[in-house]
């Protein structure tokens, strides 16, 4: 037990990035198999270890700050060479994500309860060798993000004479990483928008939706809104699903949208033409202050690789998601034919869904697996080794991992969109703690994902541990118009639910109000 003090002692002690999110292990360990073996592979370079913490639904993933930098560096090493390799990776990893799809096609054109066991089996590792595929070379953008945008502020404070907090170069800065085309939760905003659109033009229709129930407006809705919302609900069923929840909303969750979007009465051609318009004013913007302020050819390509990261890393978690709903949807399969909860087999490693083990599994390690548990994993010899921890040897772990991080209470970080105010604190890590949320509270979370967008809308400021200007959270609160400060790292460990805190957005600091 000493040896193993010690030695997480020595790994805890390294810097590393943390991110937060609800996660089980199936979903979540692509991501040690695609970064320690996956990039290597197509890439000839990725990460050396990695962190899981998980608490019964949530995990804490930990990336190491050394990994990040080395990739970002070699990845610009690579680009100054050769202007075109950051589009000839993308294209190598497009090529791997349509061999992906291909799999995702080949299970739905599958009976799943026709299989036998062996052949379900065999059908979830190819799956899985898809999913975790969508990785293999998209998984370096975090380290490109990271080396990128410090280096891009630098370059244009040099360039304007400007302090990064003075509220003239956040501006700047700001305007130039806006998005050039939607993100795949605008995409889906914008196509129920068009929904609404036709039944509000329906007097009969816009009736139903006023007046009956959900399940009644459903049985009585005509044949053309009806297939609109089924086709809406299969192009994106990975809306609102993340690394532990795997079921798509349902044909009814879309008509309560529906419903909501009626009763806040806006005006649909309005909303429509501005959200389309967005992104070209917000190139030509981008075009115009480039040109303005002059800026040189190493800014301005430092730009682009920004804006080109962004809508990859944007397609790559819709490509994810979507991975999670096959995978979520098998395991189910595999669950019921084996009589294992669902809840209970995806807290176990690919590796081990096979017929030995699941012939075989073990209901007690699977209630231990239901509480807490650590996964270390590294690169040794070129493969991807693995650790679980559970009972006595994760209490030793997160002893160290405590004293290590969370005893801190300086929070600062990344000002994402401009603003001061003074609040009750909220954290939020699950689905349950976003419903329970309420108006005029302050947001705190580790990072935020399409399905915290009803709470952002609720909050008067939102706070961060992970993330940079380009992440989901910069981007949402800069459109909402509320403060927020990103990449505190702490501020969901230091801050405790009820806890009153001044968020300054104009400095990217959060204090605790005694």
């Amino acid at each position: 037990m000493n040896n193993l003090t010690e030695r997480f002692k020595k790994i805890l002690n390294k810097k590393w990035y943390i991110q937060g999110f609800n996660g089980c292990l199936n979903f979540c360990f692509a991501a040690p198999q695609s970064g320690l073996v996956g990039c290597h592979n197509n890439l000839g370079y990725g990460y050396t270890e990695k962190v899981f913490i998980f608490n019964k639904d949530y995990v804490e993933y930990l990336y190491l700050e050394d990994d990040f930098r080395n990739i970002g560096n070699t990845f610009l090493e690579k680009y100054k060479k050769n202007k075109n390799y950051l589009k000839e990776v993308m294209k190598k990893d497009a090529v791997i994500v349509a061999s992906s799809k291909k799999t995702m096609s080949k299970i739905d054109n599958t009976e799943l309860t026709k299989l036998n066991k062996q052949e379900l089996v065999k059908l979830y590792q190819e799956m899985q060798t898809a999913y975790h595929g969508i990785l293999d070379v998209s998984h370096i953008i975090e380290g490109i993000s990271f080396v990128v945008e410090p280096l891009l502020k630098k370059k244009i404070e040099d360039a304007l004479k400007l302090e990064r907090h003075d509220p003239e170069f956040r501006n700047i800065f700001n305007l130039l990483m806006q998005p050039a085309k939607p993100s795949f939760a605008n995409e889906e905003y914008i196509d129920i928008l068009e929904i609404v659109k036709l039944v509000k033009k329906d007097k009969e229709l816009f009736s139903l939706f006023n007046k009956l129930t959900l399940q009644e407006t459903a049985e009585r809705l005509n044949k053309n809104i009806k297939e609109k919302i089924i086709a809406h609900r299969k192009r994106f069923l990975y809306n609102q699903l993340n690394y532990y929840h795997g079921n798509p909303l349902s044909e009814l969750d879309y008509i309560s949208e529906i419903k909501k979007l009626l009763e806040e009465n806006i005006d649909i051609d309005d909303k429509l033409k501005a959200e389309k318009e967005r992104y070209t004013l917000n190139a030509k913007m981008r075009g115009g202050i480039i040109h303005k302020y002059k800026f040189n050819d190493e800014i301005t390509s430092l730009i682009n690789i920004s804006m080109m990261v962004l809508h990859w890393q944007d397609n790559r978690k819709k490509n994810i998601l979507t991975g999670v709903y096959y995978m979520n949807l098998l395991l189910g399969e595999i669950g019921r034919r084996y009589n294992i909860p669902l809840e209970k087999i995806k807290r176990y490693l690919p590796e081990e869904i096979t017929e030995d083990k699941l012939d075989n599994f073990s209901m007690d390690d699977a209630n231990e697996r239901m509480k807490r548990y650590i996964i270390y994993s590294k690169r040794e010899n070129g493969k991807l080794i693995f650790e679980i921890y559970t009972k006595e040897d994760y209490e030793k772990i997160m002893d160290i991992y405590n004293k290590t991080y969370i005893e801190q209470n300086d929070i600062h970080g990344a000002s994402a969109s401009p603003g001061k105010i003074i609040g009750v604190a909220r954290i939020c890590k699950t689905k349950e703690d976003l419903l329970k949320f309420k108006v005029g509270e302050i947001l705190v979370a580790s990072m935020t994902r399409p399905e915290f967008v009803p709470a952002m809308k609720k909050a008067s400021a939102i706070v961060t541990d992970e993330g940079g200007l380009t992440c989901h959270a910069s981007i949402v609160s800069r459109e909402l118009g509320k403060p927020c400060i990103v990449g505190t790292k702490i501020a969901t460990k230091v801050l405790k639910d009820g806890d009153m805190v001044e968020v300054n957005a104009n400095h990217g600091t959060v204090k605790k109000i005694k």
